[in-house]
């Protein structure tokens, strides 16, 4: 190595020099701190309507930091001079690690002037951890009022069960909520797969069952889940549903009826809320290269940097045998 260096002082300083610059970006990127804490919190404070009985905001999910889609989506809805603000169930980002919610923070902030809240998904985890999302965006489960409506955002994160003590959380919040015009629950994986028998991307059914009469007893007039990468409306039984996992994450299907990226336009009016489906167009190709290098920087990095080792010692080697 040390002959190598001698010989080819530039090349192998510069290869050194890419290892070690992507290795402190890398560790800058995952380990930083983030200058951003309580974001659901402050965005409730943001949160304006000019009639308490008459405002649209959008549903989303499942973007996992998918520029090619996703800045496109936050830009149309930031067009919409009628939504107030956005509700992003989960799947924020692809990776629960620090650097993958700096991106996330990062497209919201400059494609999008509305507030924003979030419901965390199972792809917010890092290591089956919800510390960065804790850490950064708040509470895991929380509740807001706007005008005469009710928002209770879950923590639904895991197909195997729903946590008993959320779901007393989440009745006392109902039982809160009756004096009220409406009421709109969103979490990440559903209480049900509205595809039927063979699939099961949604909660047991002992518990889907469950939140079920809980919604029926306490009159929800909305459900908003994603998790499924598509999109599903319809009736559970008497609650209006929507599935909207279409923000950018790959499709889990082909039928073109539930299969495409969008988001979803909700007006609330006189206690009745008018949901309307928006698809969305990707960008080009590049977008997706560009994705991939930053969530890859670190191997790009260390290759590049290998690269530039081998071809200085292939023509040490080639000089050598001369």
């Amino acid at each position: 190595m040390r002959k190598i260096f001698e010989e080819h002082p530039v090349r192998t300083g510069l290869a050194c020099l890419f290892i070690l610059s992507f290795i402190v970006l890398q560790f800058w990127n995952c380990y930083a701190p983030l200058p951003i804490n309580d974001w659901n919190k402050k965005e409730i404070s943001r949160i304006k309507v000019a009639d308490p009985e008459d405002f649209t905001f959008a549903v989303f999910g499942d973007n996992k930091g998918n520029s090619s889609f996703f800045e496109p989506l936050l830009k149309e809805i930031d067009h919409d001079k009628e939504i107030a603000f956005a509700i992003d169930v989960g799947d924020l980002v692809s990776n629960g690690k620090r650097g993958y919610y700096r991106r996330f923070l990062n497209q919201v902030q400059e494609s999008l002037a509305i507030p924003l809240l979030t419901a965390i998904g199972n792809h917010d985890l890092n290591a089956g951890s919800p510390e960065n999302y804790l850490k950064i965006l708040g509470p895991a489960y929380y509740a807001f009022q706007v005008g005469k409506s009710y928002f209770i955002v879950l923590d639904a994160t895991t197909e195997s069960g729903f946590d008993k003590t959320e779901r007393l959380w989440l009745e006392e919040e109902l039982q809160k909520a009756q004096s009220l015009k409406a009421r709109f629950v969103f979490m990440h994986v559903p209480p049900f797969d509205p595809r039927g028998r063979g699939f099961n991307k949604c909660l047991p059914e002992k518990d889907g069952k469950d939140l079920k009469d809980l919604f029926r007893r306490y009159k929800v007039t909305y459900l908003f889940a994603s998790h499924i990468h598509g999109y599903f409306s319809g009736m559970w039984e008497e609650i209006p549903y929507t599935i909207t996992g279409g923000a950018g994450g790959g499709l889990q299907g082909s039928d073109p009826e539930h299969f495409f990226h969008h988001y979803v336009t909700v007006h609330v009016h006189n206690a009745k809320a008018n949901m309307i489906v928006k698809p969305v167009d990707g960008r080009d190709v590049m977008a997706r290269v560009r994705d991939a290098m930053e969530d890859y920087v670190l191997e790009w990095g260390l290759l590049l940097g290998a690269g530039i080792l081998l071809l200085t010692l292939g023509l040490t080697i080639k000089k050598q045998t001369r």
